[in-house]
């Protein structure tokens, strides 16, 4: 697999992309605890835009073309059907089932149809508009738009009363408003995302709240598996990109601090804690470092990922069963014989 620049990126902008001079971290000021110190931060390199780069990959090239054509071809009325029914608006379409359906009597002490509907919505919004600024296509920008508004006359706070993921969905929606934004030029997605922003926020948490931790007044074991803990990447990415320094003001609201400062002092509390988002919320604890210049949370990441390298397999994958383990008991050993479940890679959402 080859890379290949456009011809739009010279190499004497490579080179200047890549030796920046020190500059100062983006930031907002707004009044944030001294424990968040800025300070100039280097920026060694610039990201490319995803139309700048070309994979000369039959196998990479096929995989884009047909995740594109599934998501095209999804039905818009059953993609918004989940959240015209938790909204109490006509729902037509039809019922994508799986875990997308909803069904206002699922048992919640249960992972079965029915468990995170409309969970998977920003980022499907966030594949279209990625998509569209890889190929230019007038079709997937206006899918984008289509479904943006689409959205966005759903928007009711039932949605997150009568949702078991009320931070994780709210994080998707970020995801895709933001990367509509800035990928497919979408002139209303962050008019939308205040809208947003505004209907959820009386139904988070006021913090980061740890996986499998009573916040909310549910008995079910499945509504203390929100991810909080994740959601101030997409919120520091808002930011960044625009929309204004709340979002800079609420990345910093919800650092799990509680599991990023023993990370920065080298202890190692991966054990037991969910393998996808808490590997998830390292890329939360950078994103302070490159939007606040925190270098405590800067070492929380470098030092985790350093302990996740230790309990990886050979083919990159970690978290068997979802679980991270403890280092030096020989679970992962263990576990190479008891399932096949595991993680490949870290990733931001």
């Amino acid at each position: 697999m080859a890379m290949v620049f456009s011809p739009r990126i010279s190499r004497r902008i490579f080179v200047q992309s890549t030796s920046l001079a020190a500059a100062g971290a983006v930031t907002c000021h707004l009044g944030f605890p001294t424990a968040i110190a800025t300070s100039p931060i280097l920026r060694p390199l610039k990201e490319f835009g995803y139309g700048d780069v070309t994979l000369t990959s039959d196998l990479h090239e096929k995989q884009l073309h047909d995740t594109h054509t599934v998501l095209m071809e999804l039905s818009e009325d059953s993609l918004l059907k989940p959240f015209r029914q938790m909204a109490g608006q006509p729902s037509p379409g039809a019922d994508l089932g799986g875990w997308y359906h909803y069904d206002p009597d699922y048992d919640p002490n249960t992972v079965d149809v029915g468990f995170a509907p409309a969970a998977t919505f920003g980022q499907w919004v966030s594949a279209l508009a990625r998509t569209y600024a890889i190929t230019g296509s007038p079709a997937i920008r206006d899918k984008v738009l289509r479904l943006n508004r689409l959205y966005a006359q759903t928007i009711s706070g039932d949605f997150y009363e009568k949702n078991r993921f009320r931070a994780y969905c709210y994080d998707k929606l970020v995801c895709g408003l933001i990367d509509s934004h800035q990928y497919a030029g979408d002139p209303d997605a962050f008019s939308i995302l205040e809208r947003t922003t505004a209907t959820a926020l009386p139904h988070l948490p006021g913090k980061a709240v740890e996986h499998g931790r009573r916040w909310r007044q549910n008995p079910a074991e499945g509504y203390t598996w929100d991810e909080s803990y994740t959601i101030s990447e997409n919120l520091f990415l808002a930011y960044q990109r625009g929309a204004g320094d709340r979002y800079c003001s609420l990345g910093t609201q919800y650092l799990d601090d509680e599991y990023y400062d023993p990370l920065a002092d080298g202890r190692n509390v991966l054990a037991g804690r969910h393998a996808y988002s808490y590997v998830n919320s390292l890329c939360s604890a950078m994103q302070a470092y490159m939007t606040l210049g925190s270098a405590k949370h800067l070492r929380a990441a470098s030092n985790a990922f350093e302990m996740l390298t230790a309990q990886s397999f050979a083919t990159g994958g970690w978290g068997p069963d979802e679980l991270l383990r403890a280092p030096d008991s020989g679970e992962i050993a263990a576990s190479l014989t008891g399932t096949h479940s595991s993680f490949e890679t870290p990733c931001g959402s």
